[in-house]
């Protein structure tokens, strides 16, 4: 059974069709659209096993942040960063994966691989 993911995407266009693409790939994908949301679902008992994020959107913390404060709540998460924004300053959590915007999904599906490999 393929872990659930977690989406957070502030841009709700791209939110939904990333969500479409993942369930394509059989992925059950639960989407917040900033990271307090998100720490509110990492809260439930039902953790995802991925987080796909966002690094600049608005909200209490940017996506570099919020990984952190993922991994503290579930140390196995595998994060994959995507943004627009060059990662000049990367904070990224150990074992991460950073996407640059536009992505093809491909690149996604691939990183996504990459997880089922470790």
């Amino acid at each position: 059974m393929k872990p659930v993911v977690l989406l957070v995407e502030d841009e709700p266009l791209l939110r939904e069709m990333t969500k479409s693409d993942l369930e394509d790939l059989g992925f059950s994908t639960i989407c917040a659209r900033d990271a307090d949301e998100a720490l509110e679902i990492l809260g439930t008992d039902d953790q995802p096993g991925i987080l796909i994020t966002d690094i600049r959107m608005p909200g209490s913390c940017d996506g570099w942040k919020l990984a952190r404060r993922a991994r503290e709540l579930c140390p196995e998460l595998f994060v994959i960063y995507i943004s627009g924004y060059s990662a000049d300053a990367p904070q990224p959590v150990p074992g991460s994966i950073f996407l640059k915007k536009p992505y093809r999904f491909q690149e996604v599906a691939t990183a996504l691989q990459q997880f089922g490999e470790s």
